[in-house]
């Protein structure tokens, strides 16, 4: 008996940025009857997933921020992971000195080392290229976004004090930046990333 269902989001359970498909909702409610939980496994943050949460007719399971936050049906946090703040400073020296733009997302908020105007324009032109220009207009748009509410950092030896980081996410309308990048956050043992494309890193 199958026990539990977790699928990602973007790309693969979503259609748009906050749409599943009649087919979809159908087989989780299906799978619900049967007795299975259902979950999502993504980058997002918590604010990010709450209209998609409503969506559905049950309490899903969430494991946000690639693993950094885990909480389960009831809304309650069972496992934490989060970015080891240490790190932060070189992470974003490094995207920076390959002018891959950043955002770093925490339990209270995005931020970034560098102009948030300029990172807002570069995120939705990236998306308006790769995505497309609707997509790239919601982002643009929508007051809930990430890239519509960055702070940027004036005191970094504060920041890392005090702030529990979920992700560090660069970008760029270019593959080869990013990977360059990549390869020189390879000798960082303690970190993993992933990408979602050539064109993206979440550390």
């Amino acid at each position: 008996m199958i026990r539990l269902i977790v699928s990602d989001l973007d790309g693969t359970l979503l259609d748009e940025p906050n749409s599943i498909s009649k087919t979809n909702l159908d087989a989780i409610d299906y799978a619900y009857k049967k007795g299975a939980r259902f979950g999502f496994a993504t980058g997002r943050d918590l604010a990010n997933v709450d209209s998609i949460k409503g969506l559905l007719n049950q309490e899903p399971l969430l494991i946000l921020g690639n693993g950094a936050v885990i909480y389960d049906g009831d809304g309650n946090i069972v496992g934490e992971d989060f970015f080891p703040n240490q790190y932060l400073e070189e992470v974003t020296q490094i995207l920076s000195s390959y002018d891959v733009p950043h955002m770093i997302f925490t339990t209270d908020g995005f931020y970034t080392t560098t102009d948030p105007g300029e990172v807002k324009g570069r995120f939705v032109e990236r998306l308006a290229a790769l995505a497309s220009k609707k997509i790239a207009q919601i982002y643009d748009t929508d007051p809930g976004k990430p890239c519509n509410n960055l702070v940027q950092i004036t005191d970094m030896d504060a920041f890392v004090r005090t702030k529990k980081i979920i992700k560090v996410e660069g970008f760029h309308l270019k593959p080869a930046p990013v990977e360059a990048a990549k390869k020189e956050l390879e000798r960082y043992t303690e970190l993993s990333h992933l990408s979602t494309g050539k064109n993206n890193v979440e550390v």
